[in-house]
């Protein structure tokens, strides 16, 4: 099964949104041009393999509006030998704010979805998982800080609450559940997973490290073995 993909033109910028089919091995650059951040896509294909790449990709069926991506979409596939790996992977400045964290999971998750969608007719084919983010900054103390609070509030109000009545306590209740819910989501982020549906799913991170020309560049090597 072959999946389509954009002819990559040299000299041409690649247009976020799209698909592009990579036929041999060669780089990618993903420039986040505001914040100066650079990650070198090294796509190491091997035989008949071949690379899908996207930049904040979904598929056209997927609303527009509230429709979240993440920055980078990568597919290795081998059709000889029926496996693929997959790579979706976000770019951020700093990771460590609750909102930031809530964000990019929800990216994370929603574009495990879009990458599934296109997996679909890869099946039978065994996957190599990869999911995760890129940053300058991980700020591990500040995550276990906000863990540390949120953990001490939720336990206050839900004591509060059982003094409350029913009626008076349900739109209380509901907040708290949204709240408690985002609490697991930062301790698991936390532990280097994140859940989608019930099923676990490690991610992983890596670091931009700063150049001579003030970027912040990182390097990506992608395969399928």
């Amino acid at each position: 099964m072959k999946i389509k993909g954009n002819k990559i033109i040299e000299g041409k910028e690649l247009q976020s949104g799209q698909l592009y089919r990579v036929e041999t091995c060669r780089t990618i650059i993903f420039d986040e041009k505001e914040t100066n951040d650079v990650v070198n896509i090294n796509f190491c294909l091997q035989g008949n393999q071949y690379g899908i790449y996207g930049n904040e990709y979904k598929p056209p069926f997927v609303d527009d509006n509230g429709g979240k991506k993440a920055d980078i979409l990568i597919l290795v596939i081998d059709d000889n030998d029926k496996c693929f790996s997959s790579w979706i992977f976000d770019v951020k400045k700093t990771v460590g704010g609750e909102d930031v964290i809530c964000h990019l999971v929800e990216q994370l998750i929603e574009s495990v979805k879009h990458k599934s969608a296109i997996a679909t007719y890869l099946e039978g084919y065994k996957e190599e998982q990869h999911i995760g983010y890129i940053t300058r900054d991980l700020q591990r103390d500040r995550i276990q800080e906000t863990i540390s609070k949120k953990s001490s509030y939720l336990e206050k109000e839900k004591a509060n609450i059982k003094c409350m009545p029913l009626l008076i306590g349900t739109e209380a209740r509901l907040k708290l559940l949204k709240e408690d819910a985002k609490l697991k989501t930062i301790i698991a982020f936390q532990n280097d997973y994140i859940e989608i549906g019930k099923t676990a799913h490690k991610i992983e991170h890596y670091f931009l490290i700063e150049q001579a020309d003030n970027k912040f560049v990182c390097n990506l090597d992608v395969a399928c073995s």
